[in-house]
């Protein structure tokens, strides 16, 4: 083709693709989720200077409580759960297999393989007390690799395989250890499962009774840093870890935690941590100390089982209150059993719900459950229930199939989030008609007069 016509032919295909692109539909702008300033200074509680949620007596007793609850893995004279319970923890993804790191499906006898070099038939086959060494990851199985259900609100990042994520410095009572070595059945504070062996350390009857003696630092802040004396880092401790304080202070507290393994027994010496950064357990519920534990948080990743270091709803929620003494199981629905009172919503509409939530509902000390997740409960300042929830998505339906509207963070929301989104499910991704259960976490007896 001569070189002009050429030239002329580009520049004719070229204005036909820019006359098909300004006739194309512009793509509609995503779609955006409507929510309450993201300032928890205006939701703490007005209670003046020096002032309580709770009366320190109460709040003593909580205290106590939450060490028993804390401690129930060393004291208890036999395991409290059987065979058929470890087992029952794998049974869903074993009876509908899911998808491993490739996202090929397991193939079905991979879970009962892994059971099996585990020696899971044997359990229980061993008891001794232990410590974590460090931040670790509780499994279902014997295994780090993932199992995700393939389908409609599965997929990443709920990992079946998950239990949840352990601090530094936890107590662990050990039951299994698997033939070859590598794994042992675990009895924490928050669940059983299976953990490394590696992530471990025995402790002689010595050290079991000076852990156990207390008194306890807690710790305020993510990822502070528990370095020795030295200055040599040994672990970053979790929102409300618990350690042994010291009697020394000086620039910073000074607490036990486990430095590493010596011939399976675990090794205990003196660190420090950060003033700023932990306070003696349990620490006074004050607005102050609620906006130093719960600010940090708001913005951060929903982390299913906390498998990269942050949390799920119901970790958000356990971890806040923590540090104050208020005990609270690891998963969604035992807490929606946890409180002195428990006060079921069935039956009522949308509206009779919120209604009810703002009558007997307490700033702070409230959860609010519906199967499958919980949020806390922070008043109605303007009128409109607000909540303090890690929120992975809202369901979606589209004429593509079911979907997520992913917010994936710790978010400040009302009780209807995303009401305004046109594709969102009805009823189904709606909390109100959902809402079946609040939570009351401390009787008005328990509470100071001026906390409501």
């Amino acid at each position: 083709m001569h070189p002009i016509r050429r030239h002329i032919a580009l520049l004719m295909i070229l204005a036909a693709l820019s006359l098909g692109l300004a006739c194309a539909p512009a793509p509609s702008p995503p779609q955006a989720l409507h929510l309450p300033p993201q300032d928890l200074t205006p939701l703490l509680p007005k209670l003046g200077k020096g002032g309580c949620l709770l009366r320190p007596a109460y709040q003593a007793h909580r205290a106590k409580d939450y060490l028993e609850r804390y401690f129930d893995c060393w004291t208890r004279p036999k395991p409290k759960h059987n065979q058929a319970e470890l087992w029952a923890l794998a049974r869903p993804a074993a009876e509908k297999p899911g998808l491993g790191i490739n996202l090929r499906p397991h193939s079905p006898g991979w879970y009962r393989k892994l059971w099996q070099e585990a020696g899971g038939n044997a359990y229980p086959s061993t008891d001794w007390k232990g410590l974590t060494l460090r931040p670790c990851h509780l499994r279902v199985l014997p295994t780090l690799e993932p199992d995700f259900e393939d389908g409609p609100g599965g997929g990443f990042p709920f990992d079946r395989l998950q239990q949840t994520s352990l601090p530094g410095g936890l107590p662990v009572r050990v039951w299994h250890v698997s033939p070859r070595g590598g794994w042992l059945v675990v009895e924490t504070p928050l669940a059983l499962g299976w953990l490394p062996t590696d992530a471990v350390g025995r402790l002689t009857p010595r050290q079991k009774a000076r852990w156990i003696k207390g008194p306890f630092l807690a710790v305020t802040r993510d990822r502070t840093p528990v370095r020795t004396l030295g200055g040599h880092f040994v672990f970053n401790a979790a929102l409300g870890c618990l350690l042994p304080q010291e009697p020394i202070r000086g620039d910073s507290w000074r607490m036990l935690a486990p430095l590493g393994v010596l011939q399976g027994e675990a090794v205990l010496g003196p660190c420090a941590l950060p003033l700023e950064n932990a306070a003696p357990f349990p620490i006074p519920l004050t607005p102050a100390n609620l906006s130093m534990v719960a600010r940090p948080l708001l913005g951060q990743p929903y982390d299913w089982g906390g498998q990269w270091g942050q949390r799920d709803c119901s970790a958000l929620t356990r971890d806040l209150l923590a540090p104050f003494g208020l005990w609270l199981p690891r998963n969604s629905a035992d807490q929606a059993k946890a409180g002195v009172v428990n006060i079921s919503l069935d039956g009522m509409s949308s509206q009779e719900k919120r209604a009810f939530v703002l009558m007997r509902g307490v700033p702070w000390l409230s959860l609010l459950y519906m199967p499958g997740h919980v949020m806390l409960y922070l008043g109605a300042p303007q009128g409109e229930p607000l909540v303090l929830q890690a929120l992975w998505g809202l369901k979606r339906r589209t004429t593509q199939g079911e979907g997520r509207f992913r917010v994936g963070r710790v978010v400040i929301t009302g009780l209807e989030p995303g009401a305004g989104l046109p594709d969102l499910a009805r009823p189904e991704g709606l909390f109100l008609p959902r809402l079946s259960t609040l939570v009351l976490l401390a009787p008005p007896e328990g509470r100071c007069p001026h906390s409501d």
